[in-house]
């Protein structure tokens, strides 16, 4: 494709298509492995005797929607969203166990 841009200039333009292969089970077992994380890491915060209740009842909210994305059509943004929500949440935990540390 060619063009006249200002000032009388000649611009080419050429596009070539690739073929991508997208393995949509593959993809989906990685999502699924990362959402299983996420759960495992989240039963642990939920489990724990000496952990604060409100951070508690945050991991299982974000248990719960981890489950529920299991038995949907997983995206990547949502895996992303629950991991960056966890994320967060382990921060937290991690800033709850220095005070604990600091008490002492």
């Amino acid at each position: 494709m060619e063009r006249t841009g200002y000032g009388g200039q000649r611009v080419r333009l050429s596009i070539t298509a690739r073929r991508v292969r997208i393995d949509p089970l593959k993809k989906r077992r990685s999502y699924i492995r990362r959402l299983e994380r996420v759960m495992r890491e989240c039963d642990k915060i939920i489990s724990d005797p000496e952990g604060y209740e409100e951070i508690q009842v945050q991991a299982m909210a974000i248990l719960i929607r981890a489950i529920k994305v299991c038995y949907e059509l997983v995206t990547d943004e949502q895996v992303e969203a629950l991991e960056e929500e966890f994320e967060a949440l382990k921060r937290r935990v991690v800033e709850r166990d220095r005070a604990r540390e600091a008490e002492a």
